[in-house]
């Protein structure tokens, strides 16, 4: 366990420093990820200028949950991103490659394509949600488990990417449109899912859990929920959904066939 994990750490060392080295792209990925940061937060601002609260939500409740979404999607760009090029993989048979390293190939995929525009993400959701718990004046637990609350979405919103990937071994395609649903449902994890109908409120609490680490934890921190629980909610559902995420990586796998010779 331990020499995997310092493969896996070299792999995403070696990739990130290769990256790295494209000092204009680094940068505008960063802007362009934080112009699209701002410019959801610039729509948030249009709806308050309309309403003082969303079905109970203030501003800076709501900030936090746009922060944390940010802090996720950053999470999971910079060190799972590699996920969605697995579609193009399996038509071009480069999935072959995979077979003979001496690790599990699923952590070994994900940590080796970090997107540098991941940075953009990850800064402008830290700065909503810190200033959210500044504004509310929030105790120190509550800025203690933010960091465990974004890791655990990171890993929610990649086990969800991976499920779906699992589905290109199947339903053979160059192109990743089934990705689009667990990302286009990330977005709607920004705003508070009580505006939602009750089956987009199931889908995002039971079927693709994104709420488990913004919409529970931060009901709890707003006071709007009483239950302590929600605390833990978090990394318990990210354990769960990458457990799953393996058994369809390894089920779709079961049926990947190389382009031969």
């Amino acid at each position: 366990m331990g020499e995997e994990l310092k493969i896996y750490w070299a792999t995403f060392k070696a990739s990130l420093q290769a990256k790295l080295e494209y000092k204009l792209d680094f940068f505008l990925g960063i802007l362009t990820s934080t112009m699209l940061q701002l410019a959801a937060l610039g729509f948030l601002w249009v709806v308050f200028h309309q309403t003082q609260n969303l079905q109970g939500w203030s501003q800076p409740q709501v900030v936090f949950l746009f922060g944390m979404t940010a802090m996720g999607l950053g999470g999971s760009e910079l060190f799972f991103n590699h996920i969605w090029m697995v579609p193009y993989y399996i038509v071009m048979g480069d999935l072959d490659r995979l077979m003979v390293y001496p690790v599990r190939s699923l952590p070994f995929l994900l940590i080796s394509r970090p997107e540098l525009h991941s940075f953009g993400n990850l800064v402008t959701g830290a700065i909503l949600a810190g200033w959210s718990l500044w504004k509310l004046q929030m105790p120190w637990f509550d800025w203690l488990m933010v960091p465990v609350w974004a890791l655990s979405g990171s890993i929610i919103y990649t086990a969800a990417l991976v499920t779906f990937t699992s589905l290109a071994f199947k339903f053979v395609g160059p192109y990743s449109y089934t990705l689009m649903i667990p990302h286009t449902l990330l977005q709607a994890s920004r705003y508070p899912l009580s505006i939602f109908p009750g089956w987009v409120h199931f889908i995002l609490i039971f079927l693709i859990p994104y709420g488990a680490f913004n919409y529970l934890p931060g009901s709890w921190v707003m006071g709007k929920m009483s239950s302590p629980l929600l605390v833990l909610t978090a990394p318990v559902v990210a354990v769960l959904c990458a457990s799953i995420a393996q058994i369809a990586w390894d089920r779709g796998l079961r049926q990947y066939q190389s382009t031969g010779s």
